[in-house]
């Protein structure tokens, strides 16, 4: 009896030894598969600052609740009385924050929005680039977590959309 109990005991050992790789293989992935359901949600958010509706492309601004303007993190929500204006300025209009056209809308207490037609901002396929600017004078930078966003050899970090 003791023979047989040991020899199962050796056996489990043995197995649990050859099982043990596949085992953590199998927690790795389910982790990896976590992780990746998590952040989904995120991936969603890489259009920020736009919503693509077809043939025309609607900006958004107000969404976030920090911006930031010449490297200064400002909470939103304690200035949006100061926003008279939101325009937007991009390499479709020669990075005009004055231009009237692309001048956004206020919509409710904290969010401007504007819709433009693709025609008028480029080719299809195009990568286009475009910034948010307040009152006429301050550009704000893309947020962290916008995954549209590019930073050029100027040094400038812009948000892109392709059409």
């Amino acid at each position: 009896m003791v023979t047989s109990c040991k020899l199962l005991s050796d056996y489990i050992r043995r197995q649990a030894f050859l099982l043990a790789p596949l085992l953590l293989t199998f927690i790795f992935h389910a982790s990896l598969d976590a992780q990746t359901s998590i952040s989904k949600p995120e991936q969603s958010y890489a259009r920020f600052g736009y919503a693509d509706l077809g043939d025309s492309v609607e900006f958004v601004f107000g969404q976030q609740q920090k911006i930031k303007i010449g490297g200064v993190d400002i909470i939103l929500e304690k200035r949006i009385n100061d926003i008279n204006q939101v325009n937007v300025a991009g390499d479709f209009n020669r990075w005009s924050p004055d231009a009237g056209k692309y001048q956004m809308i206020k919509v409710d207490g904290k969010i401007f929005k504007l819709r433009v037609g693709k025609i008028n901002l480029g080719k299809k396929g195009e990568l286009r680039q475009f910034k948010f600017v307040l009152n006429h004078k301050y550009w704000v930078e893309p947020p962290v977590e916008a995954l549209n966003k590019f930073k050029g050899a100027d040094g400038n970090t812009n948000l892109t959309l392709k059409l």
